[in-house]
């Protein structure tokens, strides 16, 4: 009976490599297929490509990619991605951290109701130096008129 488990064991185990690197490439495949859309402008595409580099489970985690793909989704106003973006200006996720940053996305976001940003605004606020405050409304102000 042992001797029939030694012999099953390399192909049981050959089995599980083979799917593990068919899931790799099939979770390379959906990273390609949904960067494709976003270099083309797909604005959810975007955010899926920055998520799955925020969290490392379909690619090697990048928070730099990620917060590239979230600025750009965050820029078309994509109300989610400009609170991530806020939330990793706050923690310096992938880019230097700047309570100025932070306060302009999750205000951009918060003011088209996205409540988990108006908590992150203030937050932000009582941070702040009064000259930070000052930069991050003229930011948000030319922010609205774009």
């Amino acid at each position: 009976m042992l001797s029939s488990f030694k012999k099953a064991l390399p192909a049981a185990l050959m089995l599980i490599v083979a799917g593990s690197m068919a899931a790799c490439s099939t979770g390379q495949e959906k990273v390609a297929e949904l960067t494709a859309k976003a270099e083309q402008g797909d604005v959810d595409a975007m955010v899926d490509v920055a998520e799955m580099y925020c969290s490392g489970t379909t690619i090697e985690q990048d928070d730099q990619i990620c917060g590239m793909w979230m600025k750009r989704a965050a820029e078309k106003g994509h109300i989610r991605a400009q609170y991530m973006l806020g939330r990793m200006y706050e923690l310096g996720l992938g880019m230097r951290a700047d309570p100025v940053q932070a306060y302009k996305w999750y205000t951009l976001s918060g003011d088209q109701g996205y409540r988990m940003s108006q908590t992150g605004a203030k937050n932000m606020l009582e941070v702040m130096t009064p000259q930070q405050r000052a930069e991050a409304k003229k930011l948000v102000a030319e922010s609205g008129k774009q």
